[in-house]
């Protein structure tokens, strides 16, 4: 099997909700006839766990410090045959590239409760894939609001090579390899809070490029060794390229999904939130601020 195409990789794809798709594969995985049903539900129901593998998906799959997308996919059949499942979870085998997209499927009739899966979503059918905007929206402000956290640092001289993005919405940071003197600490906390601001309020765009592996280096790596772009190609690839973010005017190899610009962090109030320093790791916590 050919790997996935990813829609969200282009730049305008990364905005693009909606997608029309080939099945190429539909597991059903499990059945669970005892559901419990809403009280105004007056119909027997089936729900069908299934699993599906597409050629292309506007979906995120979830990976690289960010979660999946959830949204649906419908099969393009104009009459009682057409089917919904509701995805709540898209997973990526890197190897491969094969998106695999998990969710249920409701059955109402107790005439489908037999359905097969090629029944469901036949291979080689028509389906619209379709992401949830409310939580795309969110979960691409709390990644873009992250790489913010790069270009701060940087603002602020501190060019500490990353180690790991934590883009999820329950606490979400950043960490770097390395220190900052506990002298030093409460006062560098304040510039980076204000370094972070000046960015959000400058509203700089956001590019997405896809690069050959050397302009990927020369691009990311052109004020510090940063990133080894090893990390973001896969070995079987013939003529491997990295696909290249830039947020705030900072150059970084990454596959997840972004705003238009910084300023669009304005909204939520996101910032800077803490500041940790333990056994050579530098700990950044960030997020939105609605509610203070």
């Amino acid at each position: 099997m050919t790997a996935t195409e990813l829609i969200h990789l282009s730049y305008d794809g990364n905005f693009q909700l909606e997608t029309d798709a080939k099945v190429i594969l539909c597991k059903v995985i499990q059945s669970n006839q005892d559901e419990p049903l809403p009280s105004d539900d007056v119909n027997d129901t089936t729900t069908l766990r299934v699993e599906l593998q597409l050629d292309r998906t506007s979906m995120h799959p979830q990976g690289g410090g960010q979660p999946t997308d959830l949204g649906v996919i419908k099969s393009n059949i104009e009459n009682d045959g057409a089917y919904t499942a509701n995805i709540d979870k898209v997973t990526i085998d890197r190897a491969s590239g094969i998106a695999t997209h998990s969710g249920s499927v409701a059955l109402s009739s107790s005439s489908d409760n037999n359905v097969a899966a090629n029944e469901l979503f036949p291979p080689n059918s028509s389906v619209k894939v379709t992401v949830d905007s409310a939580n795309r929206q969110l979960l691409s402000e709390c990644h873009t609001a992250g790489h913010v956290v790069d270009a701060a640092m940087a603002r602020c001289d501190k060019l500490l090579p990353p180690t790991k993005g934590y883009h999820f919405l329950d606490g979400p940071y950043v960490e770097y390899k390395g220190s900052i003197d506990i002298k030093d600490r409460e006062e560098f906390l304040s510039r980076l809070k204000e370094a972070y601001q000046q960015l959000i309020n400058e509203d700089i765009h956001t590019q997405i490029q896809t690069l050959p592996v050397d302009e990927a280096e020369e691009l990311c790596n052109r004020l510090a060794q940063n990133f080894n772009m090893k990390d973001f190609t896969s070995p079987s690839e013939e003529n491997p390229s990295v696909r290249v973010v830039t947020v705030a005017g900072w150059n970084c190899p990454c596959g997840g999904t972004h705003v238009k610009s910084t300023g669009v962090l304005k909204e939520r109030r996101w910032g800077v939130k803490g500041l940790r320093c333990k056994k050579g790791v530098v700990r950044v916590r960030y997020g939105p601020s609605e509610e203070e």
